[in-house]
């Protein structure tokens, strides 16, 4: 493929190799990181690791009571963020793709 035939090849190539391309975190790291969660374990008669007790908060009411509604509030909105910094990384809008196939169209 020669440059003359495709300008935009060496772009392209560049983007490939962008130290932005952040893929450490995917679905299948997340499933894994919440298998060894899992494995972890939490043995009867000893105290609850603080990352049990954020997630039963988050997760049921009864726990929930150990936070302020204010302090509860402030947990979820983070979860909250969190989320959506997951979305943006495993399913990023393709801002520049989309430029990029506008100026293709409009200059061919």
């Amino acid at each position: 493929m020669s440059t003359a035939k495709h300008p935009l090849l060496p772009l392209v190539q560049e983007l490939r190799v962008c130290p932005t391309r952040d893929t450490s975190l995917t679905e299948q790291s997340l499933r894994d990181a919440w298998d060894r969660f899992k494995g972890n374990g939490w043995d009867m008669g000893r105290q609850p690791p603080f990352s049990v007790l954020a997630a039963l908060v988050i997760h049921d009411e009864v726990a929930a009571t150990l936070l302020t509604t204010e302090e509860l509030g402030q947990l979820i909105a983070l979860g909250e963020l969190a989320l959506n910094r997951y979305r943006e990384r495993t399913q990023p809008l393709n801002h520049l793709g989309k430029l990029l196939v506008a100026t293709i169209k409009e200059n061919p």
